[in-house]
Order: structure tokens, then sequence, then C-alpha cells
């Protein structure tokens, strides 16, 4: 009788350690759930943190975890550093989340998701020189990175001129590299954007044909930081106005404006259109 009552004293005492455990690990849950991505390393105006149903002030030096939303007003810009010195610029109005930052056997796996504004990445290579698995996922596209160098922008809810039906649009600026831009219901077709190029990706189109920086209306970093960037208005263009017409007369060669002479007097660039 003895024996049983010490074997039963056992049992409990075994299923108690375990229900401790279990209530500890269920605890410890969300904090092991919470991965510090890296910090911000500077920022000016208006910029928030958005985490776990609270609101934080970004500032040099606070941490920036997996999961985090990050919010610019107007006037505010913020640069994020990652653990691997990747770069994150945001430029004023915008809102990112970061979906997910790992790093395995040195190789960093990284994907932002981008809801408005304008963002730079400068990707950093991973150890031994392999191309880090970066993306950076739209509404409507999904930019993976081959590069080092680029801008993402994003506009809706606005129609540009020459995309009558569409008020959603992409678009990817490369400095380094080559970026892949295609939709998100097709991420292995699309087009590689080169370095010294820009597209724009409209709705669930297919993207433009590539044309040079600054001169097909994509809005990047650098016009939206001189203000005037076009995600927040109607037509596209690194100055924020309409290029000037190109009558056929004066320039039959517009359906292909990469090769076009300009006339005298009046400079002109074209972006290419929707295919």
């Amino acid at each position: 009788m003895h024996r049983h009552r010490s074997h039963y004293k056992s049992s409990a005492f075994v299923v108690e350690l375990l229900l401790i455990s279990a209530l500890v690990l269920a605890a410890s849950g969300p904090v092991l759930a919470q991965t510090t991505a890296g910090s911000f390393f500077s920022v000016s105006g208006p910029v928030q943190i958005q985490r776990g149903g609270a609101t934080i002030g970004a500032a040099p030096g606070v941490g920036v975890d997996v999961g985090d939303r990050i919010v610019t007003g107007t006037n505010g810009q913020a640069v994020i550093v990652l653990n691997d010195q990747s770069r994150l610029e945001l430029a004023a109005d915008s809102s990112i989340t970061l979906d997910e930052f790992t790093i395995t056997g040195g190789s960093p796996s990284t994907r932002v998701s981008l809801f408005s504004g304008v963002l730079r990445s400068l990707v950093n290579a991973s150890s031994g020189g392999a191309p880090a698995n970066y993306q950076v996922h739209t509404p409507n596209a999904v930019a993976a990175v081959r590069g080092t160098k680029f801008d993402t922008a994003y506009a809706g809810n606005i129609i540009r001129s020459g995309y009558q039906g569409c008020e959603s649009y992409t678009d990817i600026s490369v400095y380094q590299g080559t970026v892949h831009l295609s939709t998100t219901g097709a991420p292995n077709a699309g087009e590689d954007i080169s370095s010294g190029y820009e597209a724009t990706l409209p709705c669930d189109k297919p993207p433009t044909i590539p044309g040079p920086l600054a001169m097909t209306g994509a809005t990047s970093l650098d016009s939206a930081n001189a203000g005037g960037s076009s995600f927040a208005g109607t037509v596209p263009g690194a100055t924020g106005a309409p290029p000037p017409a190109c009558p056929v007369t004066v320039c039959p060669a517009c359906k292909n404006p990469w090769v076009a002479p300009a006339p005298a007097g009046l400079p002109h660039f074209v972006g290419a259109g929707p295919r």
C-alpha cells in the first residue's frame, strides 16, 4: 500500500512538472517570436513604429523588430540599418512592414511590404559574396533584388495620365545591379530592370519597357524628397509635371522615345506607356 502511494505521488509530481514547463513555454512564446532585425540610424520629422497594438516614436538607436510597421508623416524621413548592414531609406508619407528577416548560414533573407510612398533599398551582399534573398512587396507587385541599390514607390487610388482605369502603380528605379519586377499573381514572370533604368507596373499589367532613370515619370526617392513625387498626384514625372508634347510632325520617332532626337530648344523625354 505504501509502495502504491509513493508511485502515485511520483506520477503526480511528473505531471505537475510537465504542466509548469508547458506554461513557461507558452508565456515565453511571444517574446521569442519578436526578432530584432535592426535599428534606426537617423530620423527626421514624424516617424512612428506600430508594434502589437502600441505606437512608439522612432528615434536614432531605437530597435526595429520583425512585424513592425513603420510610418513616416508629412516631412518625415527615416533610415533603418538591418543586422546584415542593409539600409532602408523611407521618404515622407510612406508606410512599410518588415515581414521577414533571417540569417541562415550567413545568407540573409528579407521581405518588406510597401503600402504607400517610397522606399530605397541598399542591399548588402551576404558573407562569401552570395546574392541576398531580398524582396519588396507592394499591393500589386513584387520586386526581387538581384543587385544592391534600388527605389520602390507605390501609389494607389489615383489615375495617371495614359493609364485610364488603373489606380495602382509600382515604380522601380535601379542604381546598382538588377531588379526583377513582376505582378503579385505571377512572380516568376515580369521583367528585369537593369542598373540605370526604371519602369512602372500598372495594376495587374506587365511592367512598362524600362527607360533611363528620371526619364519615364517613375517616382524615386530623390524626386519624392524634392517635392515632386507623383504618388500623391495624378501625373507621373520626376518634376511632378507632364512632359512637353511631342508632335508627330516634329518628332516621328516618338513611339521609341529613347532614340528620338529632341527638337532644338525643346528637350523632351516621353515615358514609355503601357504595352
